[in-house]
């Protein structure tokens, strides 16, 4: 999913079972080597607004986690990282925003490198339980 798209039947399906806390997990699909990352981190805080407007009582935005495989042949895992970063930046003056820490690319992602391993997601789903 993308944030200048969210799935709109998903994010009805989530907010019908009237969580207390949503953690938002978007922007590195978005991140392209023309892509502009205030224009990424306003959709993402659109997307936070409307989840706490309909009564979510935490809204946690996951930082951008790294990446090891790019569709955008002129994206470098450089450019990812400080794109990611600037998204990370702006919206955490309005949300709180969580990272993972403990990257590995041979443990922690899938054989595409895009998509976070079973291991992976432990860690990532740890580290957020952490803040």
């Amino acid at each position: 999913m993308r944030a200048q798209r969210p799935n709109q039947e998903w994010l009805e399906r989530m907010l019908r079972c009237e969580p207390d806390v949503v953690i938002v997990v978007l922007g590195g699909n978005d991140i392209t080597s023309r892509c502009q990352p205030r224009d990424i981190s306003m959709d993402i805080l659109k997307l936070c607004r409307l989840v706490k407007a309909r009564g979510v009582a935490t809204v946690v935005v996951a930082g951008i986690c790294q990446r090891w495989a790019f569709c955008d042949n002129a994206l470098t895992l450089d450019r990812f990282t400080a794109i990611g970063s600037a998204i990370d930046h702006y919206v955490m003056r309005y949300f709180p925003v969580s990272s993972m820490v403990h990257v590995r690319k041979d443990v922690h992602w899938l054989s595409d490198g895009v998509h976070l391993s079973e291991d992976g997601m432990a860690v990532f789903m740890e580290s957020l339980r952490l803040k």
